[in-house]
Protein backbone atom coordinates (compact mmCIF):
# COMPACT_ATOMS: atom_id res chain seq x y z
CA UNK A 1 0.00 0.00 0.00
CA UNK A 2 1.63 3.56 -1.10
CA UNK A 3 0.73 6.45 1.21
CA UNK A 4 -0.85 9.29 -0.49
CA UNK A 5 -0.21 12.82 0.96
CA UNK A 6 -2.17 16.25 -0.30
CA UNK A 7 -1.00 19.35 1.72
CA UNK A 8 -2.91 21.22 -0.20
CA UNK A 9 -6.38 22.34 0.71
CA UNK A 10 -9.01 19.78 -1.16
CA UNK A 11 -10.22 22.15 -3.54
CA UNK A 12 -6.47 22.41 -4.99
CA UNK A 13 -5.59 18.73 -4.89
CA UNK A 14 -4.81 17.12 -7.69
CA UNK A 15 -7.75 14.50 -8.57
CA UNK A 16 -6.05 11.45 -8.52
CA UNK A 17 -4.49 12.32 -5.38
CA UNK A 18 -8.01 13.40 -3.53
CA UNK A 19 -9.74 10.05 -5.48
CA UNK A 20 -6.43 7.82 -3.46
CA UNK A 21 -7.11 9.53 -0.11
CA UNK A 22 -11.18 9.45 -0.24
CA UNK A 23 -10.59 5.85 -1.35
CA UNK A 24 -7.76 5.11 1.39
CA UNK A 25 -10.35 6.66 3.54
CA UNK A 26 -12.91 4.12 2.80
CA UNK A 27 -10.88 1.23 3.38
CA UNK A 28 -9.56 2.32 6.70
CA UNK A 29 -13.64 2.24 7.36
CA UNK A 30 -14.16 -0.74 6.13
CA UNK A 31 -11.51 -2.21 7.85
CA UNK A 32 -12.77 -0.66 11.00
CA UNK A 33 -15.60 -2.72 10.86
CA UNK A 34 -13.98 -5.80 9.43
CA UNK A 35 -12.11 -6.11 12.73
CA UNK A 36 -8.72 -5.54 10.86
CA UNK A 37 -7.65 -3.31 13.46
CA UNK A 38 -5.59 -4.57 17.12
CA UNK A 39 -4.18 -2.40 19.68
CA UNK A 40 -0.53 -3.26 20.40
CA UNK A 41 1.01 -1.60 24.43
CA UNK A 42 3.88 -0.11 24.73
CA UNK A 43 5.64 0.52 28.30
CA UNK A 44 6.91 3.82 29.85
CA UNK A 45 9.04 3.63 32.85
CA UNK A 46 9.84 5.77 35.80
CA UNK A 47 13.61 7.18 35.10
CA UNK A 48 14.45 6.74 39.06
CA UNK A 49 12.98 3.36 39.52
CA UNK A 50 12.97 1.50 36.22
CA UNK A 51 9.28 0.14 36.76
CA UNK A 52 6.42 0.41 34.37
CA UNK A 53 4.29 3.43 35.59
CA UNK A 54 2.09 3.78 32.69
CA UNK A 55 1.34 2.66 29.24
CA UNK A 56 0.41 3.78 25.50
CA UNK A 57 -1.81 2.22 23.21
CA UNK A 58 -0.73 2.36 19.86
CA UNK A 59 -3.23 0.96 16.78
CA UNK A 60 -1.91 -1.12 14.68
CA UNK A 61 -3.83 -2.42 10.99
CA UNK A 62 -3.66 -6.02 10.52
CA UNK A 63 -4.42 -5.76 6.96
CA UNK A 64 -5.31 -8.67 4.83
CA UNK A 65 -3.27 -8.23 1.74
CA UNK A 66 -0.19 -5.95 3.19
CA UNK A 67 -0.18 -7.28 6.51
CA UNK A 68 0.63 -5.84 9.96
CA UNK A 69 0.85 -1.79 8.98
CA UNK A 70 1.92 1.02 11.11
CA UNK A 71 0.06 4.10 11.74
CA UNK A 72 2.15 5.93 9.15
CA UNK A 73 0.41 4.28 5.64
CA UNK A 74 -2.66 5.56 6.80
CA UNK A 75 -2.01 8.81 8.47
CA UNK A 76 -3.15 10.81 5.54
CA UNK A 77 -6.76 9.50 6.86
CA UNK A 78 -6.30 11.26 10.14
CA UNK A 79 -7.71 14.49 8.74
CA UNK A 80 -10.82 13.23 7.52
CA UNK A 81 -13.87 13.77 10.14
CA UNK A 82 -15.27 10.00 9.61
CA UNK A 83 -12.00 8.23 9.99
CA UNK A 84 -10.95 10.44 12.68
CA UNK A 85 -14.35 9.71 14.60
CA UNK A 86 -14.63 6.32 14.54
CA UNK A 87 -10.90 5.26 14.74
CA UNK A 88 -11.04 6.76 17.75
CA UNK A 89 -13.88 5.04 18.83
CA UNK A 90 -11.94 2.06 18.28
CA UNK A 91 -9.29 2.71 20.29
CA UNK A 92 -11.51 4.22 23.35
CA UNK A 93 -13.36 1.17 23.13
CA UNK A 94 -10.90 -1.82 22.61
CA UNK A 95 -8.33 -0.73 25.20
CA UNK A 96 -11.31 0.19 27.99
CA UNK A 97 -12.14 -3.51 27.26
CA UNK A 98 -8.98 -5.16 27.22
CA UNK A 99 -8.16 -3.01 30.37
CA UNK A 100 -11.33 -4.81 31.98
CA UNK A 101 -10.03 -7.98 31.11
CA UNK A 102 -6.50 -7.73 32.48
CA UNK A 103 -7.97 -6.18 35.61
CA UNK A 104 -10.47 -9.17 36.41
CA UNK A 105 -7.42 -11.35 35.15
CA UNK A 106 -5.83 -10.16 38.45
CA UNK A 107 -3.52 -7.62 36.72
CA UNK A 108 -2.57 -4.04 38.80
CA UNK A 109 -4.32 -1.60 36.14
CA UNK A 110 -1.82 1.41 35.26
CA UNK A 111 -3.23 4.95 33.17
CA UNK A 112 -2.94 3.84 29.53
CA UNK A 113 -2.45 6.95 27.45
CA UNK A 114 -4.80 6.88 24.27
CA UNK A 115 -4.25 9.46 21.35
CA UNK A 116 -7.15 11.59 20.30
CA UNK A 117 -6.92 13.91 17.64
CA UNK A 118 -8.22 17.72 19.40
CA UNK A 119 -10.72 17.83 16.56
CA UNK A 120 -12.30 14.57 18.16
CA UNK A 121 -11.94 15.51 21.69
CA UNK A 122 -13.70 18.97 21.29
CA UNK A 123 -16.50 17.76 19.87
CA UNK A 124 -19.65 17.97 22.05
CA UNK A 125 -20.27 15.05 24.31
CA UNK A 126 -16.36 13.47 23.97
CA UNK A 127 -16.67 13.57 27.35
CA UNK A 128 -19.66 11.49 28.72
CA UNK A 129 -18.99 9.51 25.55
CA UNK A 130 -15.69 8.18 27.08
CA UNK A 131 -17.26 7.94 30.79
CA UNK A 132 -20.30 5.97 29.09
CA UNK A 133 -17.90 3.68 27.59
CA UNK A 134 -15.96 3.55 30.83
CA UNK A 135 -19.00 2.45 32.55
CA UNK A 136 -19.98 -0.13 30.02
CA UNK A 137 -16.93 -2.05 30.46
CA UNK A 138 -16.13 -1.66 34.38
CA UNK A 139 -13.01 0.34 34.43
CA UNK A 140 -12.11 4.24 36.19
CA UNK A 141 -12.10 7.01 34.05
CA UNK A 142 -8.47 7.65 36.56
CA UNK A 143 -6.97 4.54 34.20
CA UNK A 144 -6.95 6.63 30.91
CA UNK A 145 -5.13 9.44 29.54
CA UNK A 146 -5.88 11.37 26.33
CA UNK A 147 -2.93 12.34 24.51
CA UNK A 148 -4.01 15.39 22.35
CA UNK A 149 -2.05 15.00 18.80
CA UNK A 150 0.62 17.85 18.05
CA UNK A 151 -1.18 17.64 13.99
CA UNK A 152 -3.81 20.39 14.85
CA UNK A 153 -3.84 23.67 15.60
CA UNK A 154 -5.12 23.59 19.45
CA UNK A 155 -6.18 27.15 18.44
CA UNK A 156 -8.84 26.11 16.37
CA UNK A 157 -11.12 24.65 19.11
CA UNK A 158 -11.63 27.15 21.49
CA UNK A 159 -14.11 24.85 23.49
CA UNK A 160 -11.21 22.66 24.16
CA UNK A 161 -9.71 24.04 27.88
CA UNK A 162 -13.55 23.10 28.94
CA UNK A 163 -13.43 19.73 28.02
CA UNK A 164 -10.04 19.33 29.35
CA UNK A 165 -11.11 20.90 32.79
CA UNK A 166 -14.20 18.39 32.60
CA UNK A 167 -11.88 15.26 32.02
CA UNK A 168 -9.94 15.99 34.50
CA UNK A 169 -12.50 16.82 37.12
CA UNK A 170 -13.32 13.12 36.19
CA UNK A 171 -9.36 11.84 37.08
CA UNK A 172 -8.85 11.36 33.24
CA UNK A 173 -5.28 12.38 32.66
CA UNK A 174 -4.77 15.02 29.56
CA UNK A 175 -1.53 15.21 28.22
CA UNK A 176 0.34 17.28 25.05
CA UNK A 177 1.76 14.84 22.69
CA UNK A 178 5.08 15.34 20.99
CA UNK A 179 5.69 18.47 22.67
CA UNK A 180 8.40 20.17 20.14
CA UNK A 181 7.22 19.61 16.93
CA UNK A 182 3.98 20.42 14.96
CA UNK A 183 1.24 22.42 16.78
CA UNK A 184 2.68 21.54 20.52
CA UNK A 185 3.90 24.37 21.30
CA UNK A 186 4.76 26.63 24.57
CA UNK A 187 1.28 28.62 23.32
CA UNK A 188 -0.95 25.63 24.08
CA UNK A 189 0.11 24.83 27.17
CA UNK A 190 -0.91 27.34 29.67
CA UNK A 191 -4.70 27.93 28.20
CA UNK A 192 -5.18 24.11 27.55
CA UNK A 193 -4.63 22.48 31.16
CA UNK A 194 -2.57 19.91 30.65
CA UNK A 195 -1.39 17.21 32.89
CA UNK A 196 0.96 16.03 31.38
CA UNK A 197 3.74 16.48 28.17
CA UNK A 198 5.63 13.86 26.68
CA UNK A 199 8.59 15.60 24.84
CA UNK A 200 9.07 14.51 20.87
CA UNK A 201 11.77 11.73 20.68
CA UNK A 202 13.35 14.35 17.61
CA UNK A 203 14.21 16.36 20.81
CA UNK A 204 16.23 13.49 22.02
CA UNK A 205 17.61 12.26 19.06
CA UNK A 206 21.33 13.71 19.53
CA UNK A 207 21.22 13.34 23.19
CA UNK A 208 23.80 13.22 24.70
CA UNK A 209 26.36 13.90 22.02
CA UNK A 210 24.90 17.46 21.35
CA UNK A 211 25.51 19.85 23.38
CA UNK A 212 22.62 22.07 22.21
CA UNK A 213 20.38 19.68 21.64
CA UNK A 214 20.87 18.64 25.81
CA UNK A 215 20.73 22.41 26.52
CA UNK A 216 17.06 22.30 24.61
CA UNK A 217 15.95 19.21 26.40
CA UNK A 218 17.25 20.21 29.91
CA UNK A 219 15.39 23.63 29.24
CA UNK A 220 12.15 22.00 28.48
CA UNK A 221 12.53 19.73 31.29
CA UNK A 222 13.20 22.26 33.89
CA UNK A 223 10.18 24.56 32.15
CA UNK A 224 7.75 21.46 32.53
CA UNK A 225 9.05 20.37 36.32
CA UNK A 226 8.78 24.29 37.08
CA UNK A 227 4.85 23.78 35.60
CA UNK A 228 4.23 21.21 37.96
CA UNK A 229 3.30 18.70 35.03
CA UNK A 230 4.19 14.87 34.39
CA UNK A 231 6.95 14.61 31.64
CA UNK A 232 7.54 11.71 29.56
CA UNK A 233 10.10 11.77 27.31
CA UNK A 234 9.79 9.83 24.22
CA UNK A 235 12.86 8.27 22.09
CA UNK A 236 14.84 6.59 24.53
CA UNK A 237 16.65 4.10 22.17
CA UNK A 238 20.27 4.43 24.18
CA UNK A 239 21.45 3.21 26.98
CA UNK A 240 23.52 6.15 26.50
CA UNK A 241 20.18 8.47 26.22
CA UNK A 242 18.65 6.74 29.15
CA UNK A 243 21.94 7.50 31.66
CA UNK A 244 21.80 10.87 30.55
CA UNK A 245 17.88 11.27 31.48
CA UNK A 246 19.20 9.90 34.94
CA UNK A 247 19.63 13.34 36.63
CA UNK A 248 15.97 13.78 36.75
CA UNK A 249 14.38 11.27 38.78
CA UNK A 250 11.03 12.34 38.63
CA UNK A 251 11.00 11.88 34.59
CA UNK A 252 8.74 9.42 32.70
CA UNK A 253 10.87 7.79 29.52
CA UNK A 254 9.81 5.47 26.73
CA UNK A 255 11.84 4.46 23.78
CA UNK A 256 12.77 1.06 22.10
CA UNK A 257 15.64 1.13 24.82
CA UNK A 258 12.96 0.30 27.20
CA UNK A 259 10.54 -1.63 25.74
CA UNK A 260 9.16 -2.51 21.95
CA UNK A 261 5.34 -2.34 21.32
CA UNK A 262 3.42 -5.43 21.62
CA UNK A 263 0.42 -7.32 21.42
CA UNK A 264 -1.42 -7.53 25.01
CA UNK A 265 -0.90 -5.56 28.14
CA UNK A 266 0.13 -8.67 29.87
CA UNK A 267 3.29 -9.21 27.31
CA UNK A 268 4.68 -5.47 28.65
CA UNK A 269 7.68 -5.52 30.25
CA UNK A 270 6.92 -4.75 33.70
CA UNK A 271 3.24 -5.76 33.83
CA UNK A 272 3.21 -8.92 35.12
CA UNK A 273 5.50 -8.20 38.13
CA UNK A 274 3.52 -5.92 39.87
CA UNK A 275 0.42 -8.12 38.89
CA UNK A 276 2.12 -10.93 40.68
CA UNK A 277 2.40 -8.32 43.57
CA UNK A 278 -0.81 -7.29 43.35
CA UNK A 279 -2.36 -11.19 43.32
CA UNK A 280 -0.47 -11.89 46.65
CA UNK A 281 -1.70 -9.22 48.50
CA UNK A 282 -5.22 -9.84 47.06
CA UNK A 283 -4.95 -13.43 49.07
CA UNK A 284 -3.26 -12.07 51.62
CA UNK A 285 -6.33 -9.69 52.37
Amino acid sequence: MTPTRCDEPPARCAPDEAAARAALCQRVLAGLRAGEFRMAYQGIYSVESGDLARLEALVRWQHPQYGLLLPGAFADTFDDPDVAAELTAFVIDTVCRELAQWQHDGGAVRPVAINVPPSVAATPGFAQRLQDVCRVHGIEPRCLEIELSEGQDLARFPDLPKVVKLLRKHGVGVAMDDFGTGYACLAALCPTGFSTVKVAKELLSAVPACPNACAVVSAVVALMTQLCMTVVVEGVETAAQAQWLAQWPQLLAQGFFLARPSFGIESVPGARTLALDHAHRMRAA
